[in-house]
């Protein structure tokens, strides 16, 4: 047990590299602490995305600190990503206005196709950037560049791995983890989720809920996007060395790529 400049009882929470723990406060109120969180946290808790942000400071040497509800709950399970909730957080998230505002208050900048992948290329660990396959793909992405618009652009999270949701006890759902985040074309998440956790079968219902029209265009968006979510996740499992992961997912881009060459 250690304490921090504010006198909480701090116990570090594993797998978030030291930088996550379980704060507990002089009157026994538990807490979630993280450190160099990103500054757009408070205004993701003000619209109900994130948990609620309790504290926020900066601290020399650690960057923004925040206090947040700890909340007793469970991470979201690949099954529970269909549920009405999760689109729902995407909606409210996607299409404020207020959010990609503060967003470029922050100097978030906004992030056209041709630079998500460069920055992949950039960003991706040597391994892959050797990946024969995995460079014909990114080939082919800047072959291939979707248009792209800043007016229609939004906040996106960039990262909607299952085990980044939450959900609590009395069934609220939020969505966690931010240091993915910025401002693209709002596909970037919606075809993460589509590609990973929706049938392919219920994907026009989900589009048409979501708010998209369901046609070649859109399909076509989903099939670039997707493929640079397949890319972005290989990273996260060979970053965390967790290669059976990684190998899965590459062979998931195979097959995703298969089938959709078919399709368009």
């Amino acid at each position: 047990m250690q304490f921090d400049s504010n006198g909480l009882q701090l116990q570090s929470i594993a797998g978030n590299s030291g930088k996550a723990y379980k704060g507990l406060r002089s009157d026994g109120t538990p807490v979630f602490v993280k450190y160099e969180m990103p500054p757009i946290i408070p205004a993701l808790a003000r619209e109900q995305i994130t948990p609620p942000v309790l504290a926020t400071n900066r601290e020399v040497g650690v960057g923004q600190r925040v206090e947040q509800e700890w909340l007793d709950g469970r991470t979201l399970t690949r099954s529970d990503m269909g549920k009405k909730q999760v689109r729902q957080i995407l909606v409210r998230m996607h299409f404020s206005k207020r959010l990609l505002n503060q967003a470029l208050q922050l100097n978030y900048t906004y992030q056209e196709p041709r630079t998500l992948v460069e920055k992949w290329k950039e960003d991706a660990p040597n391994r892959l950037r050797q990946n024969t396959y995995l460079e014909s793909v990114c080939s082919d992405l800047l072959a291939h560049l979707p248009s792209f618009h800043q007016e229609v652009a939004t906040f996106v999270h960039g990262d909607l791995h299952h085990k980044n949701w939450v959900e609590t006890n009395s069934g609220l759902v939020y969505l966690t983890d931010w240091e993915t985040a910025c401002i693209t074309d709002r596909m970037l998440d919606v075809a993460y989720l589509l590609t990973h956790y929706i049938p392919r079968s219920s994907w026009e219902e989900w589009l048409k809920e979501y708010g998209y029209k369901y046609n070649r265009a859109v399909l076509a968006k989903v099939y670039w996007y997707g493929q640079l979510g397949y890319l972005n996740q290989i990273t996260k499992h060979v970053e965390s060395y967790d290669m059976e992961a990684a190998n899965k997912e590459i062979y998931a881009l195979r097959l995703f790529r298969q089938q959709f060459n078919k399709e368009l």
